[in-house]
C-alpha cells in the first residue's frame, strides 16, 4: 500500500484541523469549532481531495489505489468523530455505517475516542506538492473565466515550463488537471517557440514555472475589441481608486480595513490590465 502527495495532503490538513478544533474548545468559542470543520470538510475533504481521489483511483496503481480508499474511509470516520459535538444524531447515524468499514469497532460513536492531533503525521512536501497543483488548476479556471468559455466545454491545456522539473510535475499530474480543470487535453512543450505557434492568439497565464493556454479558435478582432474595452473599464476603476486613495479626507476618516481593501482592490485592478495589456500585445 502506498499513499500519493494528496493522500499525505489530507491527512496533514486533519491534523491541522483537530488542533484548530481543540483550541476553539479550550477557549469556548464554538465558532471557531464550526468554522474549522465547515472549511477542512467542505473545502479541502470535498472539494479538492474528493475529485483527485477520483482520478487516482481510475489512474493509479493497485497499491496506490488501496492507499487512497484506505485515507478516504479513515479520513471521513475522523470527521464524523470531530463533528460529532457539533451535529450529533447526523454523525451517529452515518458512523454506524463507516466505522465498520473503516476498521473501527464500538456500539457508537458517543463512546469512540475523540480525536487528537498529531502533528508528526503533518507533510509540509505533501502540501506544498498540493498547493501548485491548485494554483495549476485556479490558472486554468481563471483562463476559462476571462475567455467567457462555458465550464461544459472541454479545451485542450498548452503549457512550456520554465524547468524540467516542473514539467515533470505537470506531466504527472496531467490526468488530475484534465480532471479538475475540465480539459480535453493536457500538452507540455518542453520549448518556448512550438508552444507559442501551438497557443497562438490564445491568452496566457503563468501558474508556478508554467505559462499555461487554453487553446480555443477566437477571432483575433473581436477578442481585441473585447479586451479594449475591458481594458478601459479597469483602467477606469483604477482610475476611481486612485484619486479615492488620494484624497486626504478620506484617508483620515475611512478606518484601516477600508483604505487596505481598497489598495487591495487597485491591485487586482492592475495586476488583471496588465495581463490583458500583454493579451493585446500578442494580438497585435
Amino acid at each position: 500500500m502506498t499513499f500519493t502527495a494528496p493522500d499525505r495532503w489530507i491527512v496533514s490538513e486533519l491534523q491541522k484541523t483537530e488542533a484548530a478544533v481543540a483550541q476553539g474548545f479550550a477557549e469556548y468559542r464554538l465558532d471557531n469549532v464550526a468554522t474549522a470543520l465547515y472549511e477542512f470538510v467542505w473545502n479541502a475533504f470535498c472539494d479538492w481531495y474528493l475529485e483527485i481521489a477520483k482520478v487516482q483511483l481510475q489512474t493509479e496503481g493497485e497499491a496506490a489505489q488501496r492507499g487512497t480508499r484506505r485515507t478516504l474511509i479513515r479520513t471521513l470516520e475522523a470527521i464524523l468523530r470531530l463533528a460529532h459535538p457539533v451535529i450529533p444524531f447526523v454523525t451517529e447515524a452515518l458512523w454506524q455505517v463507516v466505522a465498520p468499514v473503516a476498521g473501527r469497532a464500538g456500539p457508537s460513536i458517543m463512546i469512540a475516542p475523540y480525536p487528537e492531533a498529531q502533528p508528526e503525521r503533518i507533510d509540509e512536501a505533501a502540501t506544498t506538492h498540493v498547493r501548485h497543483l491548485q494554483q495549476m488548476v485556479d490558472a486554468c479556471r481563471q483562463l476559462r473565466g476571462e475567455m467567457g468559455v462555458s465550464p461544459a466545454q472541454r479545451l485542450p491545456l498548452l503549457a512550456v515550463a520554465d524547468d524540467a522539473a516542473e514539467a515533470a510535475f505537470l506531466r504527472e499530474n496531467a490526468a488530475v488537471l484534465h480532471n479538475l480543470a475540465k480539459l480535453s487535453d493536457v500538452q507540455v512543450f518542453d520549448a518556448e517557440a512550438p508552444w507559442q505557434e501551438a497557443a497562438g492568439h490564445a491568452p496566457v497565464l503563468v501558474g508556478g514555472k508554467a505559462r499555461l493556454a487554453l487553446h480555443v479558435q477566437i477571432d483575433p478582432a473581436v477578442e481585441q475589441a473585447r479586451l479594449s474595452k475591458e481594458a478601459a473599464r479597469l483602467s477606469g476603476e483604477i482610475a476611481k481608486a486612485t484619486a479615492k486613495l488620494a484624497n486626504q479626507a478620506f484617508v483620515a476618516k475611512a478606518p484601516p480595513a477600508v483604505i487596505a481593501q481598497e489598495k487591495q482592490r487597485m491591485a487586482d485592478f492592475s495586476a488583471t490590465l496588465g495581463r490583458i495589456q500583454e493579451q493585446l500585445a500578442r494580438l497585435a
